[in-house]
């Protein structure tokens, strides 16, 4: 036999019989050699099983905490700036095709540009100046995009009559622009049929809008302004359009935990925009919403008390599954597997829950392209960009495969998340225009129309601003 005298080392000489000390100093030795090992692992665990949780916490938080758009990073930097265009650093979006917007010190400098014509040096881009909303030179320097293009209100920004109105909604009062329909009255009587169309200005009923109206919910961190790129193809439709807020927005009441639940609930707030349209003369409805109003949209179809009064969906690059949504991101910035599940349970589990500071867990299984394909009730067209890096097209086009007699899923190429319309104003108002025309039965012929309503190259109107409302 032979006796171990230190850890991976053998003594061999004969076996001794220790003695009663050497047997003592032996444990002693393994002892203090266990502490110090168990404390060390111990220690190495804590930091780690805590690094994980506040890593969990945090990407749990991020697409929960309300972002307030008005606050837009400057992600663009001007190189060159002259009267008819600008030179910009080449970056991804910078060299994208179709028409973009750029802004400084929240809307003082706003300026519409086209595509890209031309390469100065090897890293800018040239894009010729469509208008400018503001007076102010857009100048040398970091600039933020507007992917919304048209800045202010439907009246600024369109030249549509706008009324602001409130809906109630279960968490309180939400600013909506309501902007009624173009309506079949001699040319030279619209714009005083415009005028009366909407609702007087002390927030009485609502007068001849229409019965055809089109409800529209923004997107996460956006404001009613993304839905301006829409209004005016709808109102030259004769829809009436209510833009809505929901809870959280800038202006509007805050949630109970001031935190958003990614549609959970916040279809409520689109459900008060239909009872608001009924009660002010709707007969049919079509729900549009973007990217997260998107899920928000298809939420509402599935769950609403008004499911006749529906005509359809048009969902522009939707939140169609936020588990998939959620974990892209999370992959994106190379959080481990363990963490990304951690930060799922912190979301769907009681417990979890409260570490976020969310009032009640959230059911993502429900907000799935799965759950939405069982429950889909209403025609619905697709539009979602193939360059999507915030909302994944894939559940969009596994929502149409799910349900081919319902969904049209049209891919864009060449577009960033919601700038479908900015990639080809004149090819998304051409389908957008025939699917509500063949939707709703309406007298129009697309063919015949000017797309798209109002040029993106426009001269601003008076008393244009450059603010995101």
């Amino acid at each position: 036999m032979m006796r171990l005298t230190s850890l991976g080392s053998r003594d061999t000489r004969p076996e001794e019989a220790p003695d009663g000390h050497d047997a003592a100093r032996e444990l002693r030795r393994w002892g203090r050699a266990l502490a110090i090992g168990g404390v060390g692992a111990l220690g190495t665990f804590a930091l780690s099983a805590g690094a994980l949780a506040a890593g969990a916490r945090l990407l749990a938080r991020v697409p929960l905490t309300p972002q307030m758009s008005q606050r837009g990073k400057l992600v663009q930097v001007v190189r060159a700036a002259y009267p008819d265009r600008i030179h910009l650093d080449r970056t991804a979006e910078s060299v994208r095709g179709g028409v973009i917007a750029l802004r400084r010190s929240g809307g003082a400098v706003h300026v519409r540009l086209g595509p890209v014509d031309g390469e100065p040096t090897p890293t800018t881009v040239s894009r010729p100046i469509l208008a400018r909303d503001t007076d102010e030179p857009i100048g040398i320097g970091p600039v933020g995009l507007d992917g919304f293009f048209w800045p202010g209100t439907p009246e600024t920004s369109l030249g549509l009559p706008t009324q602001e109105v409130e809906v109630s909604s279960p968490v309180g009062p939400m600013p909506a622009w309501l902007v009624p329909g173009r309506s079949g009255v001699p040319e030279e009587d619209r714009a005083d049929a415009d005028v009366d169309a909407g609702a007087d200005a002390e927030g009485g009923a609502a007068g001849p809008t229409g019965d055809i109206w089109a409800v529209l919910t923004h997107g996460h961190g956006a404001t009613r302004g993304e839905t301006l790129r829409a209004m005016s193809l709808l109102h030259e439709l004769g829809l009436t359009c209510l833009s809505l807020t929901y809870r959280n927005d800038l202006g509007s009441p805050a949630s109970a935990d001031r935190m958003h639940h990614l549609g959970l609930d916040e279809w409520e707030d689109t459900e008060a925009g239909i009872e608001y349209a009924l009660a002010h003369g709707a007969r049919r409805i079509v729900l549009m919403g973007w990217s997260m109003g998107g899920g928000i949209t298809l939420r509402t179809s599935v769950r609403t008390a008004h499911p006749e009064a529906i005509a359809g969906l048009v969902l522009d690059s939707p939140a169609v599954d936020w588990q998939d949504i959620l974990t892209y991101h999370a992959t994106a910035l190379r959080a481990p597997a363990p963490m990304r599940r951690l930060a799922l349970w912190m979301m769907t589990s009681p417990l979890g829950a409260r570490l976020v500071r969310l009032h009640e867990p959230l059911a993502l299984a429900e907000m799935r392209a799965e759950h939405y394909a069982q429950h889909l009730r209403h025609r619905t067209l697709l539009v979602h960009a193939l360059e999507d890096t915030t909302v994944p097209p894939a559940p969009s086009a596994r929502l149409a495969a799910l349900r081919p007699d319902l969904v049209r899923f049209v891919p864009f190429a060449g577009a960033s998340h919601t700038r479908e319309w900015n990639r080809d104003p004149e090819q998304y108002e051409r389908l957008l225009a025939e699917h509500l025309v063949d939707l709703l039965d309406l007298d129009v012929d697309v063919e015949a129309m000017r797309l798209p309503v109002r040029d993106p190259a426009a001269a601003p109107l008076e008393g244009s601003i450059g603010a995101r409302v």
